[in-house]
């Protein structure tokens, strides 16, 4: 009878510590694993409400975390310190935090205010911890596709916009959760609306010759997309399908638009003493549509061209609005001078001439030739001495201009218009990638 109840209280032992779900150590498989870094800070917490394991880089050893549990997270001179209520672990390579198979959705609330879907490893960088979100690539989009394009658009933009972050993120190593790759605001940011679309166009991919490409996209095209060759430093034969194509159906208040800059701006931008005066501005347009390539800025205190991609030239008129990234909408534009621009006649063999700028002029003196070394000067005239010194000059720059964003690719305005139009999702990625195909 004693040896009956022994193994009576040892197989009642033995149900109690075994785990009510058969499941419940078996982690979440990602059939297409995204890797999203979301957050970079020395302290970081991560609010667990689901079923996950702990799991140190450094040992292997795997823990067990209780549910609706808060982590706090730290870097220290033992690497990476993980600690809830009984238990503090470190390691030098970090830690990942892996999502369960379970019967309810689990979900991680991180101290950055977002809530996220999927896994997490805590990365030691430099002197603070790096949180990289791990997911499924369908789940990652639901954190996209609102968070890139308004949810209540047309749903064949959506989809259009969902094929092409996907492609997108098929070919990144790692995102991140901003405009730097695509807009990402996890769990928090999803709207059924979006998730529909997502669902509707699942492993769609834009592919050309039947590989997978990266679908650049962006708000604005102002009419006409952009060659990739005339705004970044790419060649054009490596990217058939990033030309520039017809966008008539766009509607959106950045298709044109128009900003002043004072010269005390500009100047600065240049690198110029604010009290230079300026004494000319001049565009090279050498995109196809007349995208701006390079600036020359000609002052009082010298001349200066800035040649580069349209992030150089957008940098140069920057915009005090973070929402539109501190910088103009686009390198699409034209350029009026404001002011009085320091301009002269002279007199040559050949008849008058202007000339907005003396420096390096050549004059003929009771000495002989001399080249002007200023822009400044004075001339004896039967009046008496006159100088051209105390002018206005160009007082500000007004640039007028179309679209916001690099315009390679898909314009969300323009996709926006296709849609409200009857175009598919497939037919609208076709016209803005050319020569491509949409597939699984």
């Amino acid at each position: 009878m004693k040896k009956f109840i022994s193994i009576f209280a040892s197989l009642l032992l033995l149900l109690v510590y075994l785990p009510t779900d058969s499941k419940a150590a078996e982690l979440v498989n990602y059939p297409t694993k995204v890797n999203v870094s979301i957050l970079l800070n020395a302290n970081v917490t991560l609010s667990l409400n689901g079923s996950y394991q702990l799991s140190n880089k450094d040992t292997g050893n795997v823990t067990q975390v209780p549910p609706n549990t808060t982590i706090s997270v730290k870097k220290d001179s033992a690497g990476v310190t993980v600690s809830y209520t009984g238990f503090t672990e470190s390691s030098a390579k970090g830690f990942d935090v892996q999502e369960q198979i379970s019967s309810s959705l689990s979900l991680a609330r991180v101290s950055n205010g977002v809530t996220y879907r999927g896994s997490f490893f805590l990365k030691p960088n430099g002197s603070k911890i790096e949180v990289i979100n791990i997911l499924d690539m369908e789940d990652y989009l639901k954190g996209v596709v609102p968070s890139e394009m308004p949810a209540s658009w047309h749903k064949e933009a959506l989809k259009a916009q969902a094929i092409s972050a996907r492609s997108y993120a098929a070919n990144s190593i790692m995102l991140t959760t901003t405009a730097a790759s695509q807009v990402y605001r996890g769990y928090s940011g999803e709207d059924a609306r979006t998730n529909a679309a997502i669902k509707e166009t699942e492993g769609l991919l834009v592919k050309y010759n039947g590989k997978p490409i990266q679908t650049f996209f962006f708000s604005t095209s102002g009419g006409r997309t952009a060659n990739v060759g005339d705004v970044w430093n790419s060649r054009q034969s490596d990217f058939p399908y990033l030309v520039s194509v017809e966008d008539p159906y766009e509607n959106s208040p950045y298709s044109s638009w128009s900003e002043t800059f004072t010269a005390a701006q500009v100047l600065k931008s240049f690198g110029f003493a604010e009290t230079a005066q300026i004494l000319d501005i001049t565009l090279a347009k050498t995109g196809a549509n007349g995208e701006v390539r390079g600036v020359t800025l000609k002052t009082s205190a010298g001349d200066k061209t800035v040649t580069g991609n349209e992030a150089v030239i957008r940098k140069l008129f920057p915009l005090p609005d973070a929402n539109l990234y501190n910088q103009l909408y686009s390198n699409w534009f034209d350029i009026q001078v404001n002011g009085s621009p320091t301009e002269l006649s002279v007199q040559t063999a050949n008849g008058t001439e202007t000339i907005k700028d003396l420096k390096g002029q050549k004059v003929q003196t009771a000495n002989g030739e001399v080249s002007l070394s200023d822009s400044k000067i004075s001339i004896q005239t039967t009046g008496g001495v006159v100088s051209n010194e105390g002018g206005t000059g160009i007082t500000s720059v007004t640039l007028n201009g179309k679209g916001w964003g690099h315009r390679i690719g898909m314009s969300q305005y323009g996709a926006r218009g296709y849609a409200e139009k009857g175009w598919t999702a497939v037919q609208i990625l076709t016209h803005y990638f050319q020569g491509t195909t949409v597939s699984k």
